[in-house]
């Protein structure tokens, strides 16, 4: 078998569909947040056929190295987003799980749709970006 058909059936089992993602992350957010962040987004995640190991905390996702090992990529935050990329916000007192959200290609969702990427109204710890490297 030709090895460059061999890499393509390698690649289609090992990557995810950011659209399918995104639009079960669209089809399933709530109006308000039901603080089930971690979630929604892993649940948008494997509906797009990513395959992780699912965490008990949104922090974790960046921390344990899920989203670099399904092929995201830590990145500055940009000028202008992409759809799917995630932004993951380090846990602090007040929010002891952190927060991650995807962009839809128009607006954040995390478990419902947000007015930004940062959620919480005081003492906002950092937010890092993660794009998705296919």
């Amino acid at each position: 078998m030709n090895k460059f058909i061999i890499l393509c059936i390698i690649a289609a089992i090992y990557c995810g569909d950011i659209n399918k993602a995104v639009q079960h992350l669209v089809s399933h957010a709530k109006s308000s947040s039901v603080h089930l962040c971690a979630k929604y987004v892993a649940d948008a995640l494997a509906a797009g056929g990513f395959k992780f190991a699912r965490q008990g905390s949104a922090y974790q996702y960046r921390t344990n190295g899920v989203l670099t090992s399904i092929g995201y990529k830590e990145i500055s935050k940009p000028s202008s987003f992409q759809k799917g990329d995630i932004t993951v916000t380090d846990r602090n007192s007040a929010h002891p799980h952190g927060h991650i959200a995807m962009w839809s290609g128009s607006c954040w969702i995390s478990d419902f749709k947000q007015r930004s990427e940062f959620v919480y109204s005081k003492s906002q710890p950092k937010v890092h970006y993660f794009r998705y490297q296919k």
